[in-house]
């Protein structure tokens, strides 16, 4: 599996650099350019489909004294990217108020992040903030090496020219990751389908969504 350095270099060699590096804490221009935006380029690329890798369902506590317009609020996981529905079902097949992400504040008056919905008892599905590469699966480190020489090709190189085409490759990188996670489980007989499913336009045969 790739390290944060192969990773790294992997984005040196798509941003057509020559240097390598030995480690992301080394003081060279390469490193302090892949330190400054790997995290982003990470969280991004999470971000960007509901990775099978970086799944995770979780029952949500509930925080009471929702606004007057909900009926629960509940506290968004700490380590929560992106939310893609609540108790496996689909937020497309519900009107948009289905729920509401929001900002609020705790009982120390730090800002918190909640899910603010009618549904109880109401459990996550999420993608989460995977941080070591060696939970990533090929498809998605593949997409991260061109998401971070997108991010770091003209601060190096100067090319604009090739930092646009290295965004193109991320997306479409990120197309074939997903379309091999969504080939790695079946849509029928399941009350949610994957997003990837859902946008190409899929229906289950049996009926059930």
């Amino acid at each position: 599996m790739a390290t944060i350095t192969d990773i790294c270099n992997a984005a040196l060699s798509h941003c057509g650099t020559r240097s390598k590096i030995s480690s992301i804490d080394e003081p060279s221009p390469e490193a302090i350019a892949c330190t400054t935006h790997f995290d982003m380029a990470r969280d991004a690329t999470l971000r960007a489909f509901d990775w099978n890798f970086a799944r995770l369902t979780v029952a949500l506590a509930d925080l009471g004294t929702p606004p007057a317009r909900w009926a629960y609020r509940y506290a968004l996981p700490a380590d929560c990217v992106r939310l893609r529905r609540l108790n496996d079902a689909p937020v497309l097949k519900y009107p948009e108020t289905f729920f509401e992400m929001a900002a609020d504040t705790d009982a120390t008056g730090a800002i918190i992040s909640v899910i603010l919905t009618d549904l109880s008892p109401a459990s996550a599905i999420y993608t989460a903030r995977v941080t070591d590469p060696l939970r990533w699966d090929q498809g998605f480190t593949d997409a991260m090496a061109y998401a971070l020489a997108s991010r770091i090709c003209f601060e190096l190189t100067g090319k604009e020219d090739r930092t646009t085409a290295l965004t193109r490759m991320w997306q479409m990188t990120i197309t074939g990751g997903a379309a091999e996670a969504a080939n790695e489980g079946s849509g029928a007989n399941r009350t949610a389908l994957p997003d990837s499913l859902m946008v190409r336009g899929y229906h289950d045969p049996l009926g059930t969504v």
